[in-house]
């Protein structure tokens, strides 16, 4: 059974996307414009970057757990008022953490924050119920280009805000956008035809308590010890909570994900390949390349608008630019293709920082790169990959899945590479040796994304090229 309207001739397309933009860009900037306010926050709430990276890893963790749920959710209930629902929630974490008088309640609004994190998914999800095939491809390069960075102009205005203001600043200027962003989606965006089954909450409570204990032990592994007592409990936790899932999905009449699915290369390998990738170049993005930049020790010593124009910025402006594009020539070209030309470059460009973490212009060279492998062609690639792939008979499962590799990738990416960044000598100071450790790292995860993508299948009967 389809679970979406025929495509209607009463909407105006261009609205529907000027509402997406807006939702999409007011969840990406609560990553990108934190960026170069990370030593702010960690000296202002009186901890330190590897808290605040953790702050990051919550947001992200949790944004992958409303992938999970809210896209299939939207199936059933309509993609309207999810996405409405999802924005609000994502608001009023903005305020708590606008207002957080400590790091514990940051992480409570971070973590509300997340709910916001099927934004992309069901944008697309929208997209593609009243686009044709042509529009679909450019429309969609439109929305990857935000939701990889606002033209750079959020990481600057991130840095502007943080010197001038401090990090509350991005955080209220964020809560702005995410009230318009409501505003304009209970007005523009139509809403898909529910489909009157039932939503599978027991599978998605025992699929988001396995990936919170492997997550958790992925994440507190660099820090604790892989093996120490709370990080190979919640691994043990989490790995055997997985049967129960297919236990729980083998006797659903509407499970939140068909098991046959999962047997599908173009499934398994789609989401393989967007975690590892957002492991890789997302964690080094939004969390290396600025802590080095900012570190007075092992870096460059940069304050938070330098960080933008130099790291953060270039990067974002060059996507913007190209993923539009990217979109337009995936459809004739293939998908995989373009892909795998992204994967290609990522690899080489990380592998290349290992030796620029001691010049910055050569350093500045290299990521402004990255825009064009990562948020220009991977991204849209992996973006489109999610619905083409997608069952049938329930189109927002696989979107949703790929939105949490999205997250959880860059989650585990953070929480890994900055365990990793955050090792100190004994004055506090971090080691520099610990940036060259996580780029490493980075390389190899990022060296299993490209082999990852050669899994995935053609599609017989698609209308693109896949």
């Amino acid at each position: 059974m389809t679970t979406t309207a025929p495509r209607r001739t009463d909407v105006r397309p261009p609205l529907v996307l000027t509402a997406l933009l807006v939702a999409v860009a007011s969840f990406q900037m609560n990553a990108t414009m934190l960026s170069p306010a990370i030593d702010d926050m960690a000296k202002s709430l009186n901890t330190d970057v590897g808290t605040i990276g953790l702050s990051a890893t919550v947001f992200l963790f949790v944004a992958g757990l409303a992938g999970v749920v809210l896209p299939r959710y939207s199936d059933i209930i309509g993609r309207r008022r999810v996405l409405f629902g999802s924005i609000a929630v994502m608001a009023t974490g903005s305020l708590i953490a606008t207002l957080a008088p400590n790091v514990e309640v940051l992480m409570v609004g971070r973590a509300l924050q997340g709910a916001c994190g099927a934004t992309i998914s069901l944008g697309i999800l929208t997209l593609r119920d009243i686009l044709q095939t042509k529009q679909f491809g450019r429309y969609l390069g439109i929305l990857t280009a935000v939701n990889s960075g606002v033209a750079g102009v959020d990481t600057l205005l991130g840095g502007v805000i943080t010197d001038t203001i401090g990090f509350r600043g991005i955080f209220g200027l964020t809560f702005v956008l995410e009230v318009i962003a409501v505003a304009m989606i209970a007005t523009w965006v139509p809403d898909s035809t529910p489909t009157g089954t039932r939503m599978d909450w027991r599978g998605a409570a025992v699929i988001c308590l396995a990936l919170l204990g492997i997550n958790a032990w992925l994440t507190l592994g660099p820090t604790m010890g892989w093996f120490a007592t709370w990080p190979l409990v919640c691994l043990v936790v989490g790995v055997a909570l997985l049967p129960l899932f297919w236990l729980v999905e083998r006797n659903q009449v509407d499970p939140l994900l068909p098991l046959r699915a999962l047997r599908s290369r173009g499934v398994w390998g789609l989401l393989l390949t967007t975690f590892c990738t957002m492991a890789s170049i997302f964690a080094v993005l939004t969390f290396v390349y600025p802590t080095l930049a900012q570190n007075a020790t092992a870096g460059f010593a940069y304050d938070g608008t330098m960080t933008a124009l130099m790291f953060l910025m270039p990067y974002a402006l060059a996507g913007w630019i190209l993923a539009p594009l990217a979109g337009t020539l995936a459809p004739r070209i293939g998908y995989r293709n373009m892909l795998r030309i992204g994967l290609v470059g990522n690899l080489a460009l990380i592998a290349a920082t290992i030796f620029a973490v001691g010049s910055p212009w050569l350093l500045f060279v290299l990521v402004a790169l990255m825009g064009v492998s990562y948020a220009a062609c991977a991204a849209t690639a992996l973006n489109g990959m999610g619905v083409i792939y997608a069952p049938a008979e329930s189109p927002g499962i696989l979107p949703g899945l790929n939105a949490t590799m999205f997250n959880l990738g860059a989650s585990v990416g953070i929480g890994v590479l900055s365990g990793l960044v955050a090792k100190g000598t004994p004055d506090g100071a971090t080691d520099p040796a610990g940036f060259t450790t996580a780029l490493i790292a980075a390389t190899i995860i990022s060296a299993a994304a490209l082999l990852a993508s050669f899994v995935l299948p053609g599609k017989a009967g698609s209308a693109e090229k896949v």
